[in-house]
């Protein structure tokens, strides 16, 4: 008798201490098809940075939610029928009541006759040039579907010597998901050009088909891959790889996140020097890691952000890195023979809306 009565103790002691380490997360939840309407029933968990659920519940009729977990980092998911599920990184050290969390919805909407849902985002950038001393202004755009995705940017050079001209360079592109779900593979079609002084004469365009991969963590990370069939009447080698990313809450910093990509294609370059020329096919390379702080975290709580937590006004550094393989490069009237290679640090303001 003694033996079962200090082995219920040992147990119910267990019990109270494991009680006592639990945090309280709780909150509310709406989806915003017509306003800020409360989400009954709408899904909720808990994921370890391992991806894996450690508890979930269901909110109430009034779309409140009350979890607890043993203190520590997790990322909370959200998800209810008829809308694109969302989420947030959280680190639990005490009892957290959370801002409403905002579902939007992935009925259909028609931009240019294509049938793509409400989630999309546009930014304006205005970014000054260390290097070569110019600067850029960009803006850029997408807007996704359960299956399709249509996306454009826009890139204007102002140099400040005025001996040289302003250049535009643009790019859009359509992409078929096979799942209607963010994630997985699909096949895209883009076209890019640049205008270089004369409109024209010094006109560039290539048209891109080829296949791509997209990766969405629970963490919010974002990983992207393309492998495309590239023509144009200037390039050799028809082969354009790049590779996106775009990670959050970099070094667990609200409002940081850690962006760029990678772009590995080839050209024709052709170089009319004294001893009559060369003509030939070269590989190029250009990485652009950026630094990006939304300041609207600064002065609120959740931002401004839904996809992603990306909307607001912000700051970002970016390095551009360059390098075109030994065997010539054709760069405006400059010709290298040897191969190039440069870095260009940039700093800018970023609008997310």
């Amino acid at each position: 008798m003694k033996r079962i009565v200090s082995v219920l103790a040992f147990v119910m002691l267990a019990v109270t201490l494991s009680a006592q380490n639990l945090v309280t997360v709780s909150g509310a939840v709406c989806e915003t098809s017509n306003g800020c309407n409360p989400a009954p029933y709408a899904k909720v968990e808990l994921l370890n940075p391992d991806g894996k659920i450690v508890v979930n519940t269901q909110c109430d009729n009034q779309g409140n939610y009350r979890l607890q977990a043993p203190a520590g980092k997790y990322h909370l998911r959200v998800s209810f029928m008829g809308n694109y599920p969302t989420g947030r990184d959280l680190s639990l050290v005490q009892d957290m009541q959370l801002d409403t969390i905002k579902l939007f919805p992935d009925g259909p909407a028609s931009v240019l006759g294509v049938e793509i849902f409400p989630i999309k985002g546009m930014n304006i950038q205005e970014m000054y040039d260390f290097n070569r001393v110019h600067c850029v202004t960009t803006t850029e755009g997408f807007y996704r579907a359960a299956r399709h995705a249509v996306s454009y940017r826009m890139d204007v050079y102002h140099p400040f010597d005025r001996g040289r001209q302003t250049t535009l360079y643009a790019e859009a592109g359509y992409t078929f998901h096979f799942k209607p779900r963010l994630g997985g593979w699909g096949i895209h079609a883009g076209w890019e050009g640049a205008q270089f002084g004369d409109l024209r004469q010094d006109v560039w365009n290539a048209y891109m088909v080829g296949v791509e991969y997209e990766r969405f963590r629970p963490n919010g990370h974002m990983y992207h891959f393309r492998l495309l069939y590239r023509y144009s009447s200037n390039i050799g080698i028809p082969i354009f790889f790049s590779f996106d990313w775009d990670i959050p809450r970099l070094f667990g910093i609200k409002g940081l996140s850690f962006c760029g990509h990678l772009d590995i294609w080839g050209d024709e370059y052709y170089y009319g020097g004294e001893d009559g020329g060369a003509k030939g096919q070269l590989g190029s390379l250009r990485l652009e890691p950026q630094v990006w702080y939304n300041l609207s975290h600064l002065w609120s709580s959740q931002g401004k952000g839904h996809y992603m937590g990306r909307e607001g006004l912000g700051v970002f550094f970016k390095l551009p890195i360059n390098y075109y393989n030994p065997g010539g490069w054709h760069y405006g009237v400059t010709y290298y023979r040897n191969g190039y290679f440069n870095a260009t640090p940039c700093l800018g303001l970023r609008w997310d809306f």
